[in-house]
């Protein structure tokens, strides 16, 4: 497929209220793949945010091969998928493992933050979403996509999904290897963690590492340990460096089989 460009937004009219998301889906020289409207019930502006990512990236799935590009005017989205934030917010974090578990099965992605009015169609999309409190099509070119059908506004209406507050009944995780790669300094890291040295969290987490590199390493254990099984097998180790300052520790991390 080659390269797509994607804008995503999201957000609600009062925080929380009725919100929605906007996805734009795009070949670099323009062409249109996708322009949608997400209506998603009563949530958080940020909810909203990384629904909009997880929408994007379940229509992405008909194209798995294409180096993705997204862009999202959330600092915060933004920060906390590339890691530079942590993900503190217990409503966020489902969302947070949900979108780590789907950007495994793509090929090669990055994400960006942009100023909000290079994010102008995404944004419109989620408030014509949220003025009709339904979803919205307005182009959608994946195989075997339904053709959009008008409702006088430019726009097709396709029937209301409201995300559940409860969570989906997770199945048992699977086993994640964490091995270190890169020594933490010296004098630095309190359990004395070794290059080679491997770290294994299964129904819970090792009891030789420090809090610091638990701390590092916990979002991407979890998004691993719900990863299906082909996807975790096609994936390789996550690089993630230890957040200890002056530590300087690198580990491999990756899925195991549960057989």
């Amino acid at each position: 497929m080659g390269e797509l460009i994607v804008h995503i937004d999201g957000g609600a009219r009062g925080n929380p209220g009725p919100a929605a998301a906007g996805v734009v889906i795009a070949q670099p020289g323009g062409h249109r793949l996708l322009e949608a409207g997400y209506f998603l019930g009563e949530m958080t502006n940020n909810m909203a945010e990384y629904q909009g990512l997880l929408r994007a990236l379940e229509a992405l799935s008909a194209w798995p091969d294409a180096d993705v590009t997204i862009h999202s005017d959330s600092e915060l989205l933004v920060r906390q998928i590339t890691g530079q934030y942590r993900v503190r917010n217990a409503g966020l974090l489902p969302l947070y493992e949900q979108a780590q578990q789907r950007l495994l099965r793509l090929d090669q992605w990055r994400i960006r933050r942009v100023p909000r009015e290079h994010n102008a169609r995404a944004d419109e999309l989620a408030n014509i979403a949220m003025d009709q409190r339904a979803d919205v099509i307005v182009i959608d070119r994946r195989p075997g996509a339904e053709p959009p059908r008008s409702n006088g506004t430019g726009a097709s209406a396709r029937p209301t999904r409201v995300e559940s507050d409860a969570q989906p009944q997770r199945e048992a995780g699977r086993p994640v290897l964490a091995r270190c790669t890169v020594s933490p300094a010296e004098g630095v890291c309190e359990m004395n963690c070794r290059a080679g040295q491997p770290f294994l969290f299964d129904s819970g987490a090792p009891s030789d590492l420090c809090l610091d590199g638990l701390a590092s390493m916990l979002n991407t254990v979890m998004a691993l340990r719900d990863t299906p099984a082909d996807a975790a097998q096609a994936t390789p180790p996550l690089r993630v460096r230890c957040f200890k300052r002056d530590c300087g520790a690198v580990f491999e991390v990756r899925a195991e089989s549960n057989t």
